[in-house]
């Protein structure tokens, strides 16, 4: 029954995965292309790795590392599943294609959209 339940975990935070990463780099102020160059890979990988649930979790390890590197992310909290959203966040990550209107940038500048849970150990 534990390993269901780990499994689970895992699996949710594959889900998140990609909305983590789109919203600190909105946060950082930071297009799709430039997030993409720094890091060495397409920008259409990239998109991919932002856009589709899970997909970022089945990439490679060094791109992945890469990727998080430019967003100041730590790599062992990303895959640890520590890393969480606030509401800030989570209204960056889910928003859709466009430019993103005053009140949001205004409220991304204020704070990080991602903060870190505490372990359960």
């Amino acid at each position: 029954m534990r390993q269901v339940n780990e499994c689970a975990a895992a699996s949710q935070r594959g889900m998140e995965g990609h909305k983590i990463i789109k919203a600190m780099r909105l946060y950082l102020d930071l297009s799709q292309k430039v997030v993409a160059k720094r890091s060495g890979i397409t920008t259409n990988t990239y998109w991919k790795y932002e856009t589709q649930p899970g997909f970022i979790m089945k990439a490679r390890f060094c791109d992945v590392c890469r990727i998080l590197k430019v967003l100041h992310l730590n790599p062992r909290k990303f895959y640890h599943g520590k890393y969480v959203l606030n509401a800030v966040g989570y209204t960056a990550a889910n928003q859709k294609s466009g430019r993103m209107n005053h009140v949001l940038r205004k409220s991304l500048q204020k704070c990080c959209p991602v903060s870190c849970k505490k372990a359960d150990e």
